[in-house]
């Protein structure tokens, strides 16, 4: 304020005089407003000084509790009439120069049997089926991730203060780094973390990594010592601090992490865990929770639930019917118990129920129960009616699931599901990878799909896209503002500004929620200081410099006044909603609406401002003379619109909106195979339990489901 009010009294002075005293006088000022900024700045360091590694990981843990509680409940409940019980899995275990082990356990008991490794370094596999019904792998569908859920949940939940916060990771989305730059990354992208937080909570080792689908890296079901798998296990072998290694949570198929055992590539100290099989008993007690509380529903499922109660009645050494037996054999996993429960109790529109339970026993002893599920899954799940859950984060509470058709979602899915196996390489082979970037082979992020289109013909769409909208800009803008090229140079200024696109666009975020908070009201009361600041200082000094007007102080204080209420709610906003420094995951389908909000608004406010600092301050620099024209105004206008919509294409790269117009060229290619509303489309699958979702991106409820639907592009005939 010293230096600004030095310049004011100062240039009086250097009015009319040759020398540079009028632009000398104007540095008290800015050294002024330089010192102020640098101010403003090292309270706001030291305000974030305050908040510890430890104040970071409570409110961090807080919000892994509302995200994958929301997923635990999800895959128990499928979205649809979930029952009030669940299967309580067991597992035995096995340690490798880890001390504290328990000989077995249950699924409520995990976080107290974690609690007792030392260090905590474990993985989850499963049994193997006996017999020919066991599927390639011998354990899929086990409950591995619902075991992690329940891992995660435990320890967040009655969490002490020197106990890491569990955050669980898709195996198959390593991006080929450190476990450290890897749960930075991650805590920035999923939770909107801020970097300095998530950096300051991975340096005191408060994160453990909880590394979901370690066998859904490579293809094939013997990955060896120079697969993508074996590599990671070589990166946690190295995951340690000061010589202790940091603990790791790792699930896998069980003949997968065997090969890995073979190759010599487990890490020397672990305890592995083996989930059980679904034993009849458990299978029975699901089923009549699940589908069997009524009468009805009793009379309906009473040749299973019978042929499950002999079966356990009978014990492992008793005798009883093959096909009960082999019953029992096809329904001891969770997922196949979903799968039944789901498909057999689809109805018709008007209320029939479409196939008898008591079918399960013949398909199963011809051995085609598996595939019948599969085939019979898609439909059920979109026939089937819809409960919903307030726990499940959806984009927006208004929104309605949309009415699906069942043959459409399946070809839709099956193209999702090609492209991503796809991404896995063939037998032996590396992984896809684009632009520097390894294809995940599991997850669908709507800002990431834009290969499916097309490696180069997607980027030249959204190019041709830029081109569009800031060529027609630029052309209104530049006469209005007295700078007139060819349209040549114009079209040549056009191609430099749009060739360079990232080739992986990073989604900005809004917040509209964060002006609640004290923080989002502080950071709006900074910025707008700060705008207003910037705004007053720079117009002041640059109309008191040029003008020839004779009131030019009294002039000057007024445009400085005016741009510095014009640039702090610019800078207000910008500092209020843009930064996100806590709270929980971004739904999948909000990260391109975010980025396109954010687009449209800074991008264009941005213009806009840029157009009337640079009309503004000449016209009013030199105008005073000469006055305003009658169509001056309307000019004034126009350039102001053409800058808008360049700042639009300009600074879409740092304000947002550049993965919005990226996902825009990937539904032009895609439409027919797709749909327009893809977001809203894998949401609402989703919601139906064919999908999961981890972290800000969906994936198949179960690899099976995912391998099923690639190699089977059409739906099969119902029912």
């Amino acid at each position: 304020m010293a230096g600004l009010w030095w310049t004011v009294d100062a240039l009086p002075q250097a009015q009319g005089d040759s020398d540079p005293a009028g632009l000398l006088a104007v540095l008290p000022g800015l050294v002024g407003a330089v010192l102020a900024g640098w101010g403003v700045w090292a309270g706001v360091r030291a305000l974030r000084a305050q908040r510890t590694a430890s104040v970071i990981a409570e409110e961090f843990a807080r919000s892994v509790v509302r995200a994958e509680g929301a997923q635990y409940r999800q895959m128990l409940g499928s979205g649809l009439a979930a029952p009030d019980g669940r299967i309580d899995l067991a597992f035995t275990a096995r340690a490798t120069g880890v001390s504290g082990t328990q000989p077995d356990g249950t699924l409520e008991e995990i976080a107290d049997y974690y609690r007792g490794l030392r260090p905590g370094r474990m993985v989850i596999t499963g049994t193997p089926a006996a017999g020919p019904d066991g599927q390639a792998g011998g354990d899929a569908g086990t409950g591995k991730t619902v075991l992690a859920l329940t891992l995660i949940l435990g320890l967040a939940k009655d969490r002490a203060p020197h106990e890491p916060v569990p955050v669980r990771l898709t195996a198959a989305s390593w991006p080929g780094s450190g476990v450290r730059d890897w749960l930075r990354a991650h805590l920035t992208d999923a939770y909107r973390l801020a970097p300095r937080e998530a950096a300051r909570l991975v340096d005191a080792d408060l994160v453990l990594p909880v590394i979901d689908g370690l066998d859904e890296m490579d293809t094939g079901t013997a990955p060896g010592y120079t697969s993508r798998a074996a590599a990671l296990l070589r990166c946690i072998e190295q995951f340690e601090t000061g010589g202790t290694h940091c603990p790791v949570v790792l699930t896998c198929r069980h003949a997968h992490y065997q090969a890995l055992v073979d190759a010599e590539t487990e890490p020397r100290i672990v305890a592995r865990l083996a989930l059980a099989r679904v034993d009849a008993s458990r299978a029975h007690r699901y089923l009549r929770q699940r589908v069997a509380g009524t009468e009805r529903g009793r009379a309906r499922w009473r040749p299973v639930l019978s042929a499950l109660a002999a079966v356990a009645a009978a014990g492992p050494a008793g005798t009883v019917q093959p096909e009960h037996a082999r019953l029992a054999g096809m329904l001891d996993t969770p997922w196949r118990l979903t799968l039944a429960a789901t498909v057999f109790e689809e109805r018709t529109t008007d209320g029939r129920y479409l196939r008898d339970p008591a079918d399960l026993l013949a398909l199963a002893t011809g051995g085609h129960l598996y595939e019948y599920l599969l085939d019979r899954y898609i439909g059920a799940a979109v026939a089937a009616p819809h409960r919903g859950t307030d726990d499940i984060p959806r984009p927006s509470g208004t929104d309605s699931r949309p009415r699906l058709d069942a043959d459409a979602t399946w070809r839709r899915l099956a193209v999702l599901a090609r492209y991503l196996n796809g991404n896995a390489g063939t037998e032996g082979g590396p992984p896809r990878s684009v632009a520097g970037r390894t294809l995940s082979s599991t997850d669908l992020a709507l800002h990431e799909l834009w290969p499916l289109a097309g490696t180069h013909r997607t980027r030249w769409t959204e190019r041709i896209l830029a081109a569009a909208l800031l060529f027609p800009a630029l052309y209104l803008a530049l006469p209005q503002a007295d700078i007139h090229i060819p349209a040549a140079m114009c079209a040549l200024l056009v191609c430099l500004a749009v060739m360079y696109r990232p080739a992986w666009p990073k989604p900005r975020r809004i917040d509209l929620g964060r002006l609640r908070t004290h923080a989002g009201r502080r950071a709006l009361t900074l910025g707008f200081a700060m705008g207003f600041v910037i705004g007053f200082v720079i117009t002041f000094v640059l109309f008191v410099t040029l003008s020839y007007s004779e009131d030019t102080l009294d002039e000057g204080l007024v445009v400085g006044l005016m741009f510095g209420l014009t640039f702090g709610p610019v800078f207000g906003l910008a500092r209020g909603l843009m930064t996100k420094k806590e709270g929980a995951g971004v739904a999948p389908r909000d990260l391109i609406r975010m980025d396109l909000t954010a687009g449209v608004v800074f991008g264009p406010v941005t213009g806009l401002g840029s157009g009337l600092v640079l009309v503004l301050v000449g016209t009013l620099a030199y105008g005073f003379a000469y006055g305003l024209g009658p169509r001056e105004p309307a000019a004034l206008m126009l350039c102001a619109l053409g800058f808008a919509i360049g700042a639009f294409v300009f600074c879409i790269p740092a304000a947002g909106g550049l993965a919005a117009l990226r996902y825009f060229a990937l539904l032009l290619h895609t439409r027919k195979k797709l749909t327009w509303r893809l977001g809203r489309f894998l949401d609402a699958c989703y919601q139906l339990g064919i999908l999961r979702v981890a972290g800000t991106a969906w994936q198949f409820r179960h690899r099976e489901l995912q391998d099923h639907l690639a190699t089977r592009p059409l739906p099969p005939p119902r029912p």
